[in-house]
């Protein structure tokens, strides 16, 4: 089992627990415990690797008391400072805790966590002084692959301090590059729609219904540029796959071609969506098998262009809401689905995992089609 399945494995024991958990010291032991031991891979009933109840005192002040100290080469290496599942992270009362006892420290990594939640801090921006903002998030109850692969690099076996830092740092500064690029395009700045103006108009003046009129280009500009470099993406890895020995798609009932005769129902955001799926899918079947249907209520992503093989249906035709419907086997067999609501259509890659599993089930000898009825 690699560390993103161990991590899956264990983060499906979390919902089970949380009815039972009311308080901070249940928190601990149900939750954080475990998450130290079995996931960061340090012994949680060594004295010499994980400390709890650390001194972690500044000044004169004798009050402060860490809840775990988690020590290489006794030194403390990693702070955890818990709090009750369910807690207010928004506060900042939390986050100023863990700060006082990243400084009275050497350590170079604080966590603040609730058990599911686990914000990893470091001191990329002044030395000794714990960031406001973390560099790493991991939510147990939403898990990401990506977020994952980063934590593995915080376990025990993995831990450097030094490659610790620099993957701290990369991982903040290009995070956030890629936050404030979202922003822009869901809503372009002033100073950003500039830019492009000054290039493209240099002899004109940056105001009134020329400026209001370049925002919409901007913005317009920014999205279909992102599309049609994942189409370039795509159409690449279909081409390379053409001089690959030719893939036998079983023949099988209720198959439907990829584009239909309602063309104009496929909205930019289906496209954009179906284009988001489409290179999450590549990493386990050939993009051409992802095809989509478009109907006046949904638009159908299935593959090989079965109905039988739904993947998820997006429920974009609303202007003030946003909900895909996203289909899985039950233990018996038979197909589910389960519908969320995104606020935009960025938010598809939440549920990449979701998405993958569906059609690697689809691709198994014991699926039937016959058995496969929505419920």
């Amino acid at each position: 089992m690699d560390f993103v399945d161990q991590v899956r494995a264990f983060a499906s024991t979390i919902p089970a627990k949380l009815g039972s958990i009311k308080t901070e010291e249940a928190t601990k032991h149900f939750l954080i415990m475990p998450f130290i031991q079995q996931i960061l891979g340090y012994d949680a009933f060594n004295p010499d690797e994980v400390m709890p109840e650390y001194d972690a005192n500044v000044g004169a002040s004798t009050n402060y008391k860490l809840d775990y100290a988690i020590f290489q080469n006794s030194q403390p290496a990693m702070l955890i400072e818990c709090k009750r599942y369910g807690a207010d992270f928004k506060n900042d009362r939390e986050w100023s805790q863990l700060f006082a006892y990243f400084m009275a420290t050497d350590a170079r990594i604080g966590v603040l966590t609730d058990g599911v939640i686990y914000k990893f801090y470091a001191d990329l921006e002044r030395p000794n002084k714990m960031d406001k903002t973390p560099f790493l998030e991991l939510d147990l109850l939403n898990l990401n692959e990506s977020a994952i692969r980063e934590l593995s690099k915080l376990t025990k076996l993995a831990f450097n301090v030094n490659e610790a830092i620099i993957a701290a740092s990369e991982l903040k500064y290009v995070g956030g590059i890629k936050t404030l690029l979202k922003k822009q395009v869901e809503e372009p700045k002033s100073e950003f729609v500039k830019y492009f103006f000054k290039e493209l108009c240099p002899e004109n003046n940056f105001v009134g219904q020329l400026k209001d009129e370049f925002t919409g280009y901007t913005q317009r500009a920014i999205k279909e540029f992102i599309r049609e470099e994942i189409e370039n993406l795509l159409d690449e890895a279909t081409g390379r796959s053409k001089t690959k020995q030719e893939t036998t798609i079983p023949t099988e009932p209720q198959i439907e071609p990829e584009l239909t005769t309602k063309q104009s129902e496929f909205s930019d955001e289906e496209r954009e969506g179906y284009y988001i799926l489409k290179s999450i899918l590549c990493q386990v079947v050939e993009p051409a098998r992802i095809t989509y249907k478009d109907t006046a209520s949904y638009c159908n992503i299935l593959l090989d262009g079965n109905s039988w093989r739904q993947i998820v249906r997006l429920h974009f035709n609303k202007s003030d809401s946003k909900k895909l419907e996203i289909f899985s086997l039950d233990t018996n067999g038979t197909r589910v689905s389960e519908k969320v609501f995104i606020d935009n259509v960025n938010e598809i890659y939440q549920y990449a995992d979701k998405f993958k599993a569906i059609v690697s089930a689809y691709q198994q000898p014991q699926f039937s089609n016959k058995s496969a009825a929505i419920v």
